[in-house]
């Protein structure tokens, strides 16, 4: 069926219902009826729960890698402030998506499902291999300290992701702010 206003319309409500509800309680017909269709017509786009369940983190990934690309177009150059941003950037994503971050916390939560983990271990790999090969760049420019063990460095960044989804499902609001994300950077990679 492809994408278009109908699918995102699917995937928007979807996403605001599997979070207020959980993957086991949200029917396809409470599915169907928050996106103002029939539910035959959901089966149209989508042939099962997972299947639009894994379409609704899809989305989502690519909303964080589309914010990241533009980061990366605009400070690709200074690995430093480029990490600092897509970090940032990824912050304010888990602030202001609510939603959306009780979707990837379900994901984690979830990972003895087969289909849950290879979406979730598929975008970990995609993030920290590119995080790797910055963090190597930024070795090799001067901008990172030269003892970093690049992969582990890389590991220890996009495990943050996580764990400030974590901090903000517990309210600990104290360190979803800039200053934790700039000390952290201090303390293992920049080289100032």
């Amino acid at each position: 069926m492809g994408n278009g206003p109908r699918y995102e319309q699917i995937i928007l409500s979807s996403i605001d219902v599997f979070s207020r509800t959980n993957y086991e309680k949200a029917t396809t017909a409470l599915l169907a009826g928050e996106a103002g269709i029939a539910e035959g017509t959901l089966y149209k786009y989508f042939p099962s729960k997972k299947e639009l369940f894994l379409a609704c983190y899809r989305y989502t990934e690519e909303l964080l890698l589309d914010r990241y690309r533009k980061i990366y177009k605009e400070q690709g150059d200074d690995t430093v402030a480029y990490l600092q941003a897509v970090a940032h950037s990824y912050l304010e994503f888990v602030v202001e998506n609510p939603n959306m971050r009780k979707f990837i916390a379900f994901i984690l939560n979830n990972s003895f499902d087969d289909d849950f983990k290879s979406e979730l271990e598929r975008f970990v790999k995609l993030n920290v291999d590119a995080t790797e090969r910055m963090i190597q760049v930024g070795i090799e420019k001067g901008q990172v300290l030269p003892g970093v063990d690049a992969r582990a460095a890389a590991w220890m960044f996009v495990g943050g992701y996580f764990t400030l989804i974590m901090m903000a499902e517990i309210g600990a609001t104290e360190a979803l702010g800039n200053r934790y994300l700039d000390n952290l950077f201090k303390f293992f990679i920049v080289n100032n």
